[in-house]
């Protein structure tokens, strides 16, 4: 396999996963759905737990003043040419619960983990 393969490859993101954020302190960013990145690992892997899995090695939450977020450390493992990769680590994370004017709101913690490095 040649070293920009799996890279060149997966470096760009299809209109259609992209999604704008049009509020908060991410506003003008893009997110990217995560269900597009399994699609890819497994395209060039093959299905989780034969081609690619993950770890969590982590799970933390953060208070600011009264908002909540939750994170996770992960690793992320590939294997190419029958031989399973070195640990990738990746972080995500989303916010779990915030106060609006008199109440919390409470959102759904999905974590959308992203490798530290561009390894892949």
């Amino acid at each position: 396999m040649e070293n920009m393969t799996i890279y060149d490859a997966c470096r760009s993101v299809p209109e259609s996963a992209k999604k704008a954020i049009t509020a908060g302190r991410l506003k003008g960013k893009t997110d990217i759905n995560p269900m597009w990145r399994i699609k890819r690992l497994t395209e060039q892997f093959g299905p989780c737990g034969i081609g690619w899995y993950y770890k969590p090695v982590r799970k933390w939450l953060e208070t600011h003043g009264d908002e909540i977020a939750a994170f996770v450390d992960i690793e992320l493992y590939v294997k190419i040419g029958g031989e399973w990769s070195m640990p990738i680590a990746g972080t995500g994370g989303s916010m779990f619960a915030a106060r609006r004017k008199t109440a919390f709101m409470y959102r759904t913690s999905v974590t959308r983990w992203r490798p530290r490095t561009r390894s892949l």
